[in-house]
């Protein structure tokens, strides 16, 4: 900004001015001229002080606005970096989501196939207890600790699908594991009354 008024007399030349024009007067001890004098003296002082007042002013206005442009200058730079850390933040979660989408599905993929071993257990496990000790072909025993290991797995898939918040899986994976320990239970009470009758004879 330039300063205002930059041809305006120096302060020696204003105090000069304002000598001449209280001796004039004073030479001119009456009449109208005088006065004149003594006015525009009067005039030039206040147009002086104002003059120091205006630049006063003008000069804490400037400091002000460069006060003013630092703390724009700081507050643009901190808005820059609140973005990038937004960008960031939604970079992480992004990734986050879809690793948690991976494991969701990986964690359904093996409740299905965990699921469709259990049926084929149960299955087997029923044509086993049903039929004669000699079985048919293609038909294949279930070892208990097999059926057990299954159960455990279902337990850990349920407690992971709680966590997760996945309600659905959680209760069918709760229910697989409980049929399997009946299931279990049924066979356990099995080979105890074969291994009573085989004692007995």
């Amino acid at each position: 900004m330039t300063e205002p008024y930059s041809a305006s007399p120096t302060s020696a030349e204003t105090a000069d001015i304002l000598r001449f024009l209280h001796r004039f007067s004073d030479l001119m001890s009456n009449g109208s001229n005088s006065d004149n004098l003594l006015r525009a003296a009067k005039m030039l002082e206040a147009q002086i002080a104002l003059l120091h007042e205006t630049r006063e002013l003008l000069q804490a206005e400037r400091i002000k606005g460069d006060a003013s442009a630092d703390a724009r200058q700081a507050l643009e730079a901190r808005v820059d970096e609140f973005e990038h850390e937004i960008r960031a933040l939604k970079s992480r979660l992004a990734e986050q989501r879809s690793r948690n989408e991976n494991i969701v599905a990986e964690m359904e993929r093996r409740l299905a196939e965990f699921l469709h071993r259990a049926e084929e257990a149960e299955a087997l496990l029923a044509a086993t207890v049903e039929a004669p000790p000699v079985m048919p072909f293609g038909c294949i025993a279930v070892p208990l600790a097999a059926l057990r290991i299954a159960k455990t797995q279902f337990e850990a898939l349920a407690a992971a699908f709680e966590k997760s918040g996945n309600v659905v899986s959680q209760v069918m994976c709760e229910a697989s594991a409980t049929s399997l320990d009946r299931v279990i239970l049924d066979a356990g009470v099995t080979d105890d009354a074969q291994d009573r009758s085989q004692h007995a004879a």
